[in-house]
C-alpha cells in the first residue's frame, strides 16, 4: 500500500483521454498531497480515443517525469467488477493506489474495492473533496498560461470548468472572484464507491460523498 502521507491516485482511461481533467488532476497533485499514476494498459486504452491534435499520453507522462508502470498479470480476482474494468482495478492494486479516478464509478464492485482497500471516485468529486483551494487555483493558472489557441485567462478557464466540474468550482469558489458557467450535463448517479475517506484516508464504514463522519463534522465546523 502507498504511503498515506502522499497517496497514489490511479487514473482510468476515460480520465486520461480528457486533457483538461487529466491536467487539472496532475497539476493540483503536489499542493494537495497526492501523486498521480496510471499503467501501460490504461495508457494504451486512452491512446485509442485520443484526438489528432492532442499530445500523446506517453508525451504527457514523460513531461511529468513519470515512468510507465507495467500492468498486472492477475485480473480474475475481482468478480464484482465489470469485466472490461478488472484490468484497471488489478493495475491500481499492483501499484498500491488508494483511489481510482474514473467517470464510471459504478463499474467497480463494492466488494472488490473493499478487499483492495481503495475507493473509486468521480473526478469532479475528487477535485472538490481532496484538492485544496490553493492548489486548484494554482493549477488553473498554470493551465491557462499554456493555452494559446485560443488564449485564456485563469478566470476564463475557471468559468469554463463549471460546465464539466460544477462541484469543484463550487468547492473552490474562493479561488476566483467570478461566477462559473452552468453545467452542461447531469451528474452521474454514482460518484463514489468504497470505504477509503477522501480527506483523512482512513477506512470507514459510512461515508457521505467520499468523506467520513469525522471529516464532515470538521468541514462543517470550519465553515461555520
Amino acid at each position: 500500500m502507498s504511503d498515506q502521507s502522499s497517496p497514489l491516485v490511479f487514473l482510468d482511461a476515460n480520465i486520461l483521454a480528457k486533457p483538461v481533467t487529466r491536467t487539472l488532476l496532475m497539476f493540483a497533485a503536489p499542493g494537495s498531497g497526492y501523486s498521480v499514476i496510471w499503467s501501460t494498459y490504461v495508457e494504451n486504452e486512452a491512446e485509442r480515443h485520443r484526438r489528432g491534435r492532442q499530445a500523446s499520453l506517453a508525451a504527457a507522462r514523460q513531461s511529468a517525469g513519470m515512468e510507465p508502470y507495467p500492468s498486472s498479470d492477475i485480473v480474475d480476482d475481482y468478480p464484482a467488477t465489470r469485466v472490461s474494468d478488472r484490468q484497471v482495478l488489478a493495475d491500481a492494486v499492483k501499484v498500491g493506489a488508494l483511489f481510482i479516478i474514473t467517470e464510471d464509478v459504478d463499474d467497480f464492485g463494492e466488494p472488490d474495492l473493499a478487499h483492495a482497500g481503495m475507493s473509486a471516485v468521480n473526478p469532479d468529486l475528487f477535485l472538490a473533496g481532496r484538492v485544496t483551494t490553493v492548489a486548484f487555483r494554482d493549477a488553473v493558472a498554470r493551465m491557462a498560461t499554456a493555452m494559446k489557441n485560443p488564449p485564456r485567462t485563469p478566470e476564463q478557464l475557471f468559468m469554463q470548468l463549471g460546465r464539466q466540474h460544477p462541484r469543484a468550482v463550487t468547492a473552490h469558489r474562493a479561488a476566483f472572484d467570478i461566477s462559473p458557467m452552468a453545467p452542461t450535463h447531469h451528474s452521474p448517479a454514482v460518484l463514489f464507491r468504497g470505504h477509503r475517506c477522501l480527506r483523512c484516508l482512513r477506512i470507514a464504514e459510512h461515508l457521505s460523498f467520499g468523506q467520513c463522519d469525522a471529516c464532515l463534522a470538521a468541514e462543517r465546523k470550519s465553515e461555520s
